[in-house]
């Protein structure tokens, strides 16, 4: 679980456990929200190893540490995010490099690291987001080029792994109430109401309204969905 300490990569640790699995919890620096995590897997009855490094640099050795802990691994999920606020028309060479290797590489590497340690199948979920679609917020712009690589990704692999049993998804919550979210807006506050008036719902999402879904698509269950990208948004991208 890559990005498995905060957010909606919590809310997908707590999930995973709630269904039974053990997870590896993915984080950089913010140690005490990943033991917290840890302990609350731990109290489904789960076991959590936390796996400590920096995403952008070195994915692949971080899913082999997590793969060697439980030796092999059924799931993999992306959720670590780096969030770069800028509008489309003021990205430079150096903010374009930088989004896409601390928030696309990491998926399709890896997804790429985790499919080898998959033994008779697989799940592999990656997080898109409705902001890269639904232009609300110019300065989603680094993020939604990040999320267009992802969702390109995700089909690509898709077929690739299918012969193995793998499947290969995203999900895409619509504004969900994160840490990652406020970083975002020059007023979270203000964006945070314009977002939920312009939801049919009526709300903004919830990391466990993503994490739900993300772990039905680890499961057995959904076995025969593959290459998509799922909306979760509570209707925002109808209107």
């Amino acid at each position: 679980m890559a990005g498995g300490s905060r957010g909606i990569g919590a809310a997908t640790s707590r999930a995973l456990a709630g269904a039974g699995a053990d997870v590896a919890i993915g984080y950089l620096s913010r140690e005490p929200e990943a033991r917290e995590t840890a302990a609350l897997v731990e109290a489904e009855g789960r076991r959590a190893v936390l796996v400590r490094g920096d995403v952008a640099s070195g994915m692949e050795a971080l899913v082999d540490e997590a793969a060697s802990a439980f030796g092999g691994l059924d799931a993999f999920v992306m959720s670590a995010v780096s969030p770069l606020a800028k509008p489309i028309d003021e990205l430079t060479a150096e903010v374009v490099e930088r989004t896409l290797r601390v928030n696309a590489t990491p998926f399709v590497l890896g997804a790429m690291a985790a499919a080898r340690h998959m033994e008779g199948g697989g799940r592999i979920v990656g997080l898109s987001a409705t902001g890269a679609h639904r232009i609300r917020n110019p300065r989603y712009a680094p993020l939604g080029l990040a999320k267009g690589v992802i969702e390109a990704g995700v089909r690509f692999l898709a077929v690739s792994l299918a012969g193995r049993g793998i499947t290969v998804n995203a999900v895409m919550p619509g504004p969900t109430e994160t840490e990652a979210f406020d970083a975002m807006a020059a007023d979270p506050v203000a964006l945070r109401e314009r977002l939920a008036a312009a939801t049919p719902m009526g709300r903004m999402g919830t990391p466990e309204d993503a994490a739900r879904l993300i772990a039905w698509l680890c499961s057995a269950d959904a076995g025969w969905v593959t290459g998509q990208t799922v909306v979760s948004d509570g209707g925002y991208s109808l209107v």
